[in-house]
């Protein structure tokens, strides 16, 4: 972990220099030590370089949200940043759970899948982060308040939008602050990151069970995700399965007027994770005892005679 040392003397003069009033300079330092990214010594600060450049790094990408004027300067800023987009626009990022509870989410799919979702009734909202299927923080608060989820560009213009409308919602009915959401939406869906259309819902009810029906979505979440496992899982056995139907060779010999299987092979009744698996099955066509069964582009032949042999089972190796 790399360090640097500033004289507290240099620090404070700089932050000065740049209109920076003395309180906000201890408040920022008070952030910074709470962070870990500074601690102080005798007459220096000692600061986390590494850290430090990284927040500012990508602080400096977040402010780029700013320069976004279409799609198109999206597109063009993303591959300059060598960063792959996908812009989603018709998955739905708000749903009303019951005629009690109303749910919002942003997410972050790679590697891990990020997301934060907040659930609200009347009087109350929880704030939950969730990491693949680990709920890593939940907070429950009351009363009234607003909570803005997307970008930093974004949010800070949904805070201007609400500055002077906000104060009035607990004055408010429903339907008038619905609509003042709708013209927010209205006035700044001009930018990329923001939808072009967009749903809006309310709730007017208390719900007495919040924290067990948060509980109970989060876990229809995570069952939903592990279907999804469970169906890649399918998906890559079926796969192999079809890799494996035999194309071409000698697979087995007549007996008792059934195949019979070469080690290297089997027969299943169907394309399935789980099929049915034998060695010796029925066949149909003209064949003696003896007769070696050959596939050769995917016909199921006697050898020597080129008479087709059929039958309702499919041929993999093994």
């Amino acid at each position: 972990m790399r360090y640097g040392n500033i004289p507290k003397s240099e620090f404070k003069d700089a932050c000065l220099s740049k209109g920076i009033a003395e309180a906000r300079i201890l408040e920022g330092l008070m952030a910074l030590k709470a962070y870990g990214l500074i601690k102080e010594e005798d007459d220096y600060l000692i600061v986390n370089v590494k850290e430090l450049n990284a927040i500012l790094e990508e602080d400096s990408s977040e402010d780029k949200d700013e320069e976004i004027k279409s799609e198109e300067e999206l597109y063009k800023l993303a591959n300059e940043l060598n960063i792959k987009i996908i812009i989603e626009d018709n998955r739905d990022k708000v749903k009303k759970i019951s005629d009690s509870v109303v749910m919002g989410e942003v997410r972050s799919l790679g590697i891990d899948a990020k997301r934060r979702r907040v659930y609200a009734t009347k009087g109350k909202c929880a704030i939950v982060d969730i990491l693949n299927d680990t709920v890593t923080n939940q907070v429950i608060k009351e009363g009234f308040g607003l909570v803005i989820l997307g970008n930093r560009f974004l949010k800070k213009m949904a805070e201007e939008e609400l500055k002077s409308v906000a104060k009035l919602f607990p004055m408010m009915p429903i339907q008038q602050i619905e609509d003042k959401i709708k013209e927010i939406f209205e006035k700044l869906k001009w930018h990329p990151t923001v939808s072009k259309e967009f749903d809006v819902y309310s709730i007017s009810r208390y719900e007495k069970n919040f924290e067990y029906v948060v509980k109970e979505d989060i876990e229809k979440l995570f069952k939903y995700r592990e279907s999804l496992k469970q169906q890649l899982i399918d998906f890559g056995k079926v796969m192999t399965i079809v890799n494996k139907i035999v194309r071409n060779g000698e697979v087995g010999v007549i007996k008792d007027g059934k195949l019979h299987l070469y080690d290297d092979y089997i027969a299943i009744d169907r394309i399935d994770p789980n099929p049915n698996v034998f060695k010796v099955v029925e066949v149909e066509g003209n064949f003696k005892d003896g007769d070696i069964v050959v596939i050769e582009n995917g016909d199921m032949k006697i050898k020597g005679t080129n008479e087709i042999v059929t039958t309702k089972y499919i041929i993999c190796h093994k």
